[in-house]
């Protein structure tokens, strides 16, 4: 059997009784950080036989063997560094072949970001979209908002870029509602909401904003 597990993005109390049961009865788990999962396992006094390192951009090597311990009747799951994998994180080839080979697979439900910065921001939540990371490009960053005009747009950031980012939208869409999220379900959560110059002045103040970002935009 092999397992998606959504492990914690900030508060450990958010991990489910499943997920804990499931990680106690895992022969192998694969983590995108090894150290960090290490940390969650040691936090909740849980040993897993076989830990090993499992990345994007060395994906190929590692499905053969993966399927191959499945097939075998082994107990197989993977993490991510938190939240859900393969939602914007290493997984997607792996379980495309899971499918394809039919083999036995669960997904685990558990924290995610997305949803809740969807709920903070208030707006429309009848109809939106998650298009993880926002490219770097201008002008389709531009074709984005155009193209989802009237939907809610979630989304990843990361701190280097959220500044141009808003002074992107602050410039083109001055009018557009925005829900700044970092840091979610950490001690210094940090939830705004406004126009993209709302956002920016925001920023401005806290110039210590960490980790990922997840923004909610609706124009």
């Amino acid at each position: 059997m092999f397992y998606i597990i959504p492990t914690p993005i900030g508060n450990m109390k958010d991990i489910t009784l499943r997920t804990l049961d499931v990680l106690k009865s895992l022969d192998i788990l694969y983590a995108e950080n090894t150290s960090r999962t290490s940390n969650l396992l040691s936090h909740f006094q849980i040993t897993v036989p076989n830990l090993r390192k499992y990345t994007e951009h060395k994906e190929y090597r590692y499905i053969p063997e993966i399927i191959s311990n499945v097939e075998e009747g082994k107990k197989v799951g993977i993490v991510s560094d938190g939240g859900y994998p393969i939602i914007s994180d290493p997984g997607y080839k792996l379980i495309r072949e899971i499918v394809e080979k039919n083999l036995p697979f669960e997904v685990l439900p558990g924290a995610t970001s997305i949803i809740p910065a969807l709920i903070y921001s208030a707006l429309p939540p009848d109809k939106f979209i998650f298009i993880g990371f926002l490219p770097k490009s201008e002008k389709k960053l531009l074709d984005i908002v155009n193209k989802y005009k009237g939907i809610s747009v979630v989304c990843f950031e990361s701190p280097h870029r959220i500044i141009k980012t808003m002074n992107v939208l602050s410039k083109n869409f001055p009018g557009m509602k925005v829900t700044f999220a970092s840091e979610m379900t950490k001690m210094f959560q940090k939830i705004k909401s406004g126009t993209p110059c709302d956002i920016l002045i925001y920023l401005n103040d806290h110039d210590n904003v960490k980790g990922e970002i997840v923004l909610v935009f609706y124009y």
